[in-house]
């Protein structure tokens, strides 16, 4: 086992930190995003006493956390605006009626219009949650790759 320089951790234990930690990042998928938080708090707890590489798969780790947040954030977004955009089609067919309509209202799944803004915001959210989940599955195999071939993040080893 060898060691650090950086406060005698030792090395093999930062790289199987952060290997477990590429494992919480690819199982949170199946497990709504849940392990990632874990997956983060320890690259930010390791990041600075770890050494090359296992300095550059933690950071790599906490950038593929952001951005997968983000790309599940705007998901949510577009998928919240597709709810209110219903709801506001309701309310309006409501107020039509008149607010008794409620109870007389029968909505048909057959007979509910689809426009364009709604057909967008729900296959915005669809792809925007789809390439959520496909980048931290793909950023956790690459990076797991990399680093059981014992290379850092964003640097190639040119043989």
């Amino acid at each position: 086992m060898t060691f650090d320089n950086v406060g005698g951790a030792p090395r093999e234990a930062a790289r199987n930190l952060a290997l477990m930690n590429y494992g919480l990042l690819f199982a949170s998928f199946f497990f709504a995003g849940v392990p990632a938080l874990v997956a983060v708090i320890i690259a930010y707890t390791q990041r600075d006493s770890a050494a090359e590489p296992g300095r550059s798969h933690f950071t790599f780790q906490i950038r593929c956390f952001w951005v997968s947040f983000v790309l599940a954030l705007l998901a949510g977004i577009c998928g919240l605006a597709a709810v209110i955009h219903v709801l506001a089609s309701l309310y309006g067919v409501a107020n039509t009626l008149g607010w008794d309509g409620f109870d007389k209202m029968e909505v048909v799944i057959g007979q509910v219009a689809i426009d364009a803004s709604l057909l967008f915001m729900i296959v915005g959210a669809i792809a925007l949650a789809f390439l959520s989940g496909l980048w931290l599955i793909g950023a956790s195999v690459i990076g797991a790759i990399r680093l059981a071939s014992d290379q850092g993040m964003g640097k190639s080893r040119v043989p």
